[in-house]
């Protein structure tokens, strides 16, 4: 399908203040999407979607909501704030695709794992996002959208101190794909499974950076802009569903 025939996407962005949402949701909006963003910070939800406005096509700041994932009230809240802001109508619903980019990435030693470690690591990564998908289920089928999630490749290779967000990304890894079958074939699901994305945590600590690195069969960090593509890959392949596309493994 050439550039200029294919038609915009209403594009949800969950976790959209993170490194990884902010650079889906901006190569989103560079190809003529409507992005549509949550998370929980307000200042950094409203700098974004002012970024996001293109004035050379007429569109304007991304539509946002803002909502803790950790909260049970969360789902409610963006599914209103949804209605609110984009109705739905009898032939489209507030949004066509989702991206579920949840970011936060706890480090929890495991003798000092804990109760509540496990809950609102399960609940941001896990509970949540499914229950957004359910919620929004019929207007994600109205348009033939597509869910991708980011994941993890610690779920197959897990390393050290990371137990509460491993768990986590592998119960929200084994959700997707049972959704995958639920939601077909109305609604495509798919996971992109990532290794290691270079942070300037890691690019501070050479020694760090090279003993990660080592942990990819390419000897390095992985880039934003190549999670990007892969994301994009997926909402557009039509014909795959309940798939994982490992990178940087």
């Amino acid at each position: 399908m050439s550039a200029t025939a294919r038609k915009s996407r209403r594009v949800l962005v969950v976790g959209a203040t993170g490194r990884l949402g902010v650079a889906i949701a901006e190569a989103l909006a560079d190809r003529g999407d409507e992005v549509v963003l949550t998370a929980r910070d307000p200042n950094k939800l409203e700098a974004i979607s002012a970024s996001l406005a293109r004035p050379s096509t007429g569109s304007k700041p991304a539509v946002f909501v803002c909502a803790d994932l950790t909260h049970r009230d969360a789902v409610e809240r963006i599914v209103e704030g949804l209605r609110a802001a984009v109705p739905p109508t009898a032939e489209r619903g507030s949004i066509d695709d989702i991206v579920l980019a949840c970011g936060p990435f706890p480090r929890t030693p495991f003798q000092e794992l804990r109760r509540e470690d496990l809950e609102r690591t399960f609940t941001v990564h896990a509970v949540a996002p499914l229950l957004l998908v359910h919620a929004l289920a019929g207007d994600l089928a109205k348009a033939q959208g597509a869910i991708v999630g980011l994941g993890d490749a610690g779920t197959t290779r897990p390393y050290e101190h990371h137990v509460a967000y491993l768990t986590a990304k592998g119960a929200v890894r084994t959700g997707l794909r049972a959704l995958a079958v639920e939601l077909a074939p109305d609604v495509r699901v798919n996971i992109v499974e990532l290794g290691i994305v270079a942070d300037p945590e890691a690019d501070a600590d050479p020694l760090r950076q090279h003993r990660l690195a080592t942990r990819s069969q390419l000897g390095r960090f992985g880039t934003p802009q190549e999670v990007v593509h892969v994301v994009l890959s997926l909402l557009d392949a039509t014909w795959a569903t309940g798939e994982t596309w490992g990178i940087g493994s």
